[in-house]
């Protein structure tokens, strides 16, 4: 869904948490810029854990292609002090070991662009969507592959760049990436593919137009705003094996309640509680003869940009509750939210121990907000 609706969301009005902000952008909104690009990106598998240590040294080589289109317009800058690019990212890796073959992906991504000068712009750029991996965990033919065991996993990228305008038409963009797979926890083994990358693009774009270059409105209009309330309910099928070995599936099922007050224009800080209770957990627990529960609860702080009807949020978090061996206390969170109106949204989450990613949930929220006067 966060694929199919993510190409009409981040367009002004750039939704921050009232009304009054729709209002104030929709003044001035000027035609969008697409663009068409192409490029290639080379790095080094990053093997995380002892148990991936097979894929040390490993050079992966993957080609993209690239659809965006890009705000330029005074309602925009306003709000954000940047042209925002948005648009899907295509690519093909080869990982440059036997063990994790070949892999396609397919994302979303957003990307916040800051002009530099007439010629130059900085961007930073978040993705997220799927990975189609060939060569998966197979206890015969593929036993050695610890970092992925499903063909289909999660994809999640950060970069960071420049863009460099060669004509009216033709922009070159170099950029260092950190890119992530893994299944989020729904089959072992899952130890994830890490790889950073450098790489260097090319794009067209048809539409040229000098970039906005007036004076930021200095109101801290958001200053106003109410916090945030949210409650959130979240759940994932768990795959993993009974005491004999079986495979099954296994619920997950858990509630958060979160507090955020926006503190800048695209930006909110974050408060919130969570518990769930893990069924594939307790299938552990019991084939280890430990008593313990399956319920896990904690406590987190965080940050969310807020970027058109996404949010995207990173959270450090503290169990308050867990009676497992199995990790340490601190855990964090990384999640992209879809606000399908002022109460409503849809999103995922990953839940990480370090650099082990455990499971991704899906979710459905509730917000309330009290309106200014």
């Amino acid at each position: 869904m966060l694929l199919l609706t993510g190409i009409n969301a981040l367009t002004p009005p750039l939704f921050a948490q009232v009304d009054s902000t729709q209002n104030r952008s929709n003044s001035g909104r000027l035609q969008d810029l697409f663009s068409v690009g192409t490029g290639l990106q080379h790095g080094f598998i990053f093997p995380h854990s002892q148990a991936v240590q097979n894929t040390k040294g490993a050079r992966p080589t993957g080609v993209e292609a690239i659809l965006s289109r890009q705000r330029n317009d005074a309602p925009t800058w306003n709000l954000c002090n940047c042209f925002p690019r948005q648009g899907i990212l295509l690519a093909y890796y080869n990982f440059d070991n036997a063990i994790l073959g070949k892999g396609t992906t397919a994302a979303y991504f957003l990307e916040p662009t800051y002009r530099i000068s007439r010629k130059t712009l900085f961007p930073f750029k978040g993705a997220a969507g799927l990975a189609y991996l060939t060569n998966p965990f197979d206890s015969i033919r593929n036993p050695a592959n610890q970092s992925y065991s499903t063909a289909v996993s999660a994809y999640l990228l950060f970069g960071a760049g420049a863009w460099f305008r060669l004509n009216n038409h033709w922009w070159l963009n170099p950029s260092v990436n950190y890119q992530h797979v893994s299944n989020g926890g729904m089959k072992q083994p899952n130890k994830g593919i890490n790889w950073p990358t450098a790489g260097i693009s090319v794009s067209y774009q048809p539409l040229i137009r000098p970039y906005y270059r007036g004076t930021r409105l200095k109101e801290k209009y958001w200053r106003t705003y109410a916090p945030r309330w949210e409650v959130t309910a979240f759940g994932t099928s768990r795959r993993g094996y009974d005491a004999n070995r079986n495979r099954i599936r296994s619920p997950l099922m858990g509630l958060a309640v979160q507090r955020a007050k926006q503190v800048g224009r695209i930006s909110a800080l974050t408060l919130s509680a969570e518990v769930y209770h893990d069924e594939e957990l307790q299938n552990e627990l019991t084939k280890a003869s430990i008593k313990a529960s399956p319920v896990k609860a904690g406590v987190m702080a965080g940050h969310e940009f807020i970027l058109g009807k996404f949010l995207f949020s990173q959270r450090l978090g503290y169990y308050v509750f867990d009676q497992t061996p199995y990790f340490e206390k601190l855990f964090h969170r990384w999640g992209l939210h879809y606000r399908i109106n002022q109460q409503f949204g849809a999103g995922f989450n990953l839940l990480a121990h370090s650099e082990v990613a455990e499971f991704i949930d899906l979710r459905l929220s509730y917000s309330f907000q009290k309106k200014p006067n």
